[in-house]
Parts: C-alpha cells; structure tokens; sequence
C-alpha cells in the first residue's frame, strides 16, 4: 500500500504541473489576441514578448554570456515566427490559430528526420496526415478542397502556418546548440533577445514611442498576464518533464487547444462549433507522431 501512494504523489505532482502548462497556454493565446487587435504588429509583438522576458525575472541570474551568444541564432529565427504569430492572433479567430499553432509538431519530425536523424515512422506518417486534415475543419466548406482553399485566404491562418514551421527551425537549432546548457537560462536569452530584435525593427519601420507607450497604457492588463502565461507554461513544462518524457508532455500541452477554444467562446464570443473536431484530429496526430 505504501509503494502505490509513494508511487502516485509523483504522478499527481507532474499531473499538476502540465494542468497548469495547459491552462496558461490556453488563456494566453486569448491575451495574445487582445493585445494584437488595433495595434501595429511589431509593437503588440514586442509587448507580448517583452512583458513575457520581465516574467521571468526570478531567473535572470541563470543567463551566461555562451547562453546569450547561442540565444542569437535561434533568437533571429523566433522573432520572425512569433511576429507572424503575433499577426495572426490579431487577424483570425483564436479557435483557428490555436490549432493551427500545433502544426509545428508536423515540420519538427520532418525536419527531425532530415537534420538529426530521427526516424520518419508509419505511425507518424499517419499522425501528420490526421494533423493535415483535420486543418480542413477550422475553415469548413462544402468539401475538402474549398475548406484548404478557405484556410490560404485568410492571412492570419497562412501567416500562423508558416509561424508553425520557422517555430519547428527554431526547434532544431534549440537541440543542437543548447544540450549542456540551462533551459531556464536559454529561455530567458530567447525572450531577451526576441524582444530587443522585434523592437529594434520596429523602430527601423517606423514605429513611434507613442506606440509603444499607448499600447502599454491600454493593455497592460493583457501584456501582464499574456506574459506570465507565455513564460510560465514554460517554466511548468520544465516541471512536469521531471515526471513524464517529451512523448507525454508533448501530447498533452496539446489539450490546450480545447481550453483556447472554451476562452475563446466565452470572452470572444467565436462561434467554435466544428472546429472542436479540428482540434480532436490534430491531437489524436500528435499523440501518433510523439
């Protein structure tokens, strides 16, 4: 009896931890979306992100100088994506971008299998093509090729689809460069150096400091706790690997689809409707590709 309890505190524990990890992924595309409603796309981009790096502040001692310089690379790569993401939140409904953010799982085994050897099995093959159709769903038409065709009209869900896939680049840099290094420390190199970048080209493009500021004054709310969320359901997935592999964890961040679309439905007020079926799909795939 007492090896079953001392067995199941640990479970429960990482349990608690990817709870957490979904719920604030969930809510935190709902901030995301507040934020990049009515604002130029650099400036709600660099306020997600920066106020994500100020998250972060209990870990600040973590950063190394190696961790800074190897943060650039993949740094470079992010921002691109994240922007894009930033984008997309502020131009198609939640419901579809949550989704559609999990395709990354489809470019990371390709680019696995290609660059780190990774093997492109049956199960995942399957796995992909589950993900890939049940993107048909968040755009549903009277059939498959007109609901496709529906998705790369809208400039949110292609700017996300390609978001997904720098974001699976950035995947692949992450697990070459960063084997001996803090994970928490490489996070707070990322987030540093992804914001001082969006800004930095923000400001090249024509951004004011009134921009900046206005949007903090209307939306601190938001940037407060889209940045805790964004920064926190990473620290919490750094938890729960203590209790299960990348196998479990990844899979299962994925439930968090279904707690953006409840947000979306009830402060959005986003018809969801079939696009639940879109969300079974991708993480029925996910749970086969992982």
């Amino acid at each position: 009896m007492t090896n079953v309890a001392v067995f199941q505190i640990p479970q429960l524990a990482g349990l608690l931890w990817m709870s957490i990890r979904i719920i604030l992924l969930g809510y935190e595309r709902i901030a995301g979306n507040k934020i990049s409603k009515g604002s130029p796309t650099f400036v709600a981009a660099w306020g997600f992100f920066f106020f994500s790096f100020l998250s972060f502040f209990p870990f600040f001692n973590t950063i190394t100088w190696e961790i800074l310089m190897k943060s650039l690379v993949s740094g470079s790569i992010y921002s691109v994506s994240f922007s894009l993401y930033t984008y997309a939140l502020g131009h198609e409904d939640a419901s579809v971008i949550a989704p559609l953010y999990n395709l990354n799982a489809i470019f990371l085994v390709i680019l696995a299998s290609i660059f780190l050897g990774e093997t492109f099995s049956i199960k995942r093959l399957i796995g992909a093509v589950l993900m890939i159709y049940g993107v048909s769903f968040l755009k549903k038409g009277e059939n498959v090729v007109v609901s496709y065709a529906n998705i790369l009209k809208s400039k949110g869900a292609v700017a996300m689809i390609v978001s997904s896939l720098l974001m699976a680049i950035g995947r692949i840099i992450d697990r070459k460069f960063t084997i001996n290094l803090s994970p928490l420390g490489y996070s707070v190199g990322i987030y540093l150096v992804i914001s001082t970048y969006i800004l930095t080209y923000g400001v090249a493009i024509g951004s004011k400091i009134s921009d900046y500021t206005k949007l903090i004054k209307q939306k601190w709310l938001y940037l407060i706790l889209g940045g805790i969320c964004n920064a926190y359901s990473y620290v919490a997935l750094l938890k729960a690997f203590n209790y299960f592999g990348v196998s479990v964890a990844e899979p299962l961040s994925m439930l968090s689809v279904f707690v953006t679309m409840f947000f979306a439905k009830i402060f959005l007020r986003e018809r969801i409707g079939v696009r639940l079926l879109a969300a079974a799909l991708l993480f029925v795939g996910s749970i086969l590709i992982y």
